[in-house]
C-alpha cells in the first residue's frame, strides 16, 4: 500500500506541476510583465489539492468553451455554404429573368408593329 500511495502522490505531484506550468504559461502570455517569482509564491500558499481542483475546473471550462467555439464554427461554415448556394440561385433566377424580359420585349415590339 505504501508503494501505491507513493505512486499516487508522485502522480498528484506530477499533475500539479503540469497544471502549474500550464497556468504560468497562460498567465505569462496574458500578462507578459508578470513576475514568475511572485506567481510561485502565490501558488505555494495554495494547498496542492485545492490547486489541482481549481486547475481541473479551469481546464474543464476551457474544454467546454473550446467545444462551443467548434460548434459555432461548424454552424458558421454551414451558413456560409447556404449563403453561397442562395447567391448562386439568385444569379440563376436573374439570368432567367433576363431571358424572360428579352422574350417579353420581343413580343411587345411585334405587337407595336402589328398595331
Amino acid at each position: 500500500m505504501d508503494s501505491e500511495s507513493g505512486s499516487e502522490k508522485e502522480e498528484a505531484d506530477y499533475e500539479a506541476n503540469v497544471l502549474v506550468g500550464l497556468v504560468a504559461t497562460l498567465t505569462s502570455e496574458a500578462e507578459p510583465e508578470s513576475d514568475f517569482e511572485d506567481e510561485n509564491e502565490v501558488y505555494s500558499k495554495i494547498p496542492r489539492e485545492e490547486l489541482i481542483e481549481s486547475l481541473k475546473e479551469l481546464l474543464t471550462l476551457f474544454e467546454h468553451r473550446t467545444n462551443e467555439l467548434i460548434d459555432l464554427k461548424e454552424k458558421y461554415v454551414v451558413l456560409m455554404k447556404q449563403q453561397e448556394s442562395t447567391i448562386l440561385d439568385l444569379k440563376a433566377f436573374e439570368e432567367e429573368l433576363r431571358g424572360f424580359d428579352f422574350i417579353c420585349n420581343t413580343y411587345e415590339d411585334r405587337l407595336k408593329i402589328l398595331c
